[in-house]
């Protein structure tokens, strides 16, 4: 059903649907008395590459456009047409920031096809419509109270498990100071594009650069030691992140950060930029789901999907899912 329902009726039907709200007990798309349908926009693959849906039961979908979009941009369809919901069937990393500044405007919710590795979050904001799965997006830079709490949970967390977590560092310590340093600091590039020194155990020969420079890590590089390579598997070599952590460099969940060498060619990658409006963490979805053998397009897609779903109980779910991972021996590598 076309047509525009009042205002206040509007807000609170799309907040129903997508909040999944308990104390109304209509089904999505099925209209109560006195109430329309979500007003939705799909935008699509222009090869045809996406599943189908069956959005057309459940929505009133206004409009169907493809993406990349000839002609008209994206952003004054949408100040056109007014939907209450934009749903995007396309890659995470092809959002752009003028889209979801006009949605912020207009008051648009944003959802994204998700895809399988999505469910690892278990997040709150992976919701089913037409027949599919979709996570709500959001975006900027964390504010006030999220990330205040955030900063205290990393805290408390590092307090609590330091009884673990120093006995262990020491032992490592003291192996690897056979063969030379234990430590050694590198340039990463962390929140808002500053530079700070991360510490990590050694797991090269030293001087494993000295001839190439730098070089992003492999799954079976031949400049790692053997206790180096017990050390990656387990990643028990980023352990010393932990003061980067106090420090406030880095959180325990984030995305992982790059050396500034390798920035400059990454940053040509669309939105390459928005995964530093958050700290880099210790752990996050690249380094669970991909490990050294990761690509950069495949660890920016993680980034974006932290970055628009971030929040306490999604940093505990991954927290939890890297215990696990420590316990099997993160057979990514």
């Amino acid at each position: 059903m076309s047509g525009t329902a009042t205002e206040p009726v509007c807000r609170n039907t799309a907040a129903s649907l997508l909040d999944g709200d308990r104390r109304s007990p209509r089904v999505p798309g099925v209209r109560a008395p006195g109430q329309r349908r979500t007003r939705v926009m799909v935008v699509e693959p222009y090869d045809g590459t996406a599943p189908p849906d069956r959005l057309d039961d459940e929505f009133d979908v206004v409009l169907r456009i493809p993406a990349p979009m000839p002609g008209e941009g994206l952003t004054a369809v949408l100040g056109r047409v007014r939907p209450q919901v934009l749903l995007l069937k396309h890659s995470l990393e092809n959002i752009d920031e003028p889209t979801v500044a006009v949605c912020r405007e207009l008051g648009v919710e944003i959802l994204v096809l998700a895809r399988p590795v999505y469910g690892l979050l278990h997040t709150p904001s992976l919701r089913r419509f037409g027949g599919l799965p979709w996570i709500r997006l959001r975006s900027g830079p964390p504010r006030g109270t999220g990330e205040g709490l955030k900063r205290c949970f990393d805290l408390t967390a590092i307090a609590v498990g330091a009884v673990l977590a120093l006995p262990v560092m020491l032992a490592i310590t003291v192996v690897i100071s056979f063969t030379g340093p234990p430590f050694y600091r590198q340039q990463r590039v962390g929140a808002g594009g500053r530079i700070f020194h991360v510490i990590k155990f050694r797991t090269m020969r030293t001087g494993a650069e000295r001839d190439t420079g730098p070089v992003l890590a492999q799954p079976d590089d031949v400049r790692v030691t053997r206790i180096g390579r017990f050390l990656r598997r387990s990643r028990l070599d980023e352990l010393p992140q932990l003061w980067n952590v106090l420090r406030g460099d880095m959180s325990l969940v984030g995305p992982r950060p790059e050396r500034p060498e390798f920035i400059a060619e990454f940053r040509r990658m669309p939105h390459y930029d928005l995964r530093h409006l958050v700290r880099p963490g210790l752990t996050g979805i690249a380094q669970l789901t991909g490990g050294y053998a990761a690509t950069v397009e495949d660890k920016l897609r993680c980034d974006l999907l932290y970055l628009n779903c971030r929040s306490l109980r999604v940093d505990l779910t991954l927290l939890a899912l890297t215990v696990l991972e420590l316990l099997r021996g993160f057979p990514r590598g």
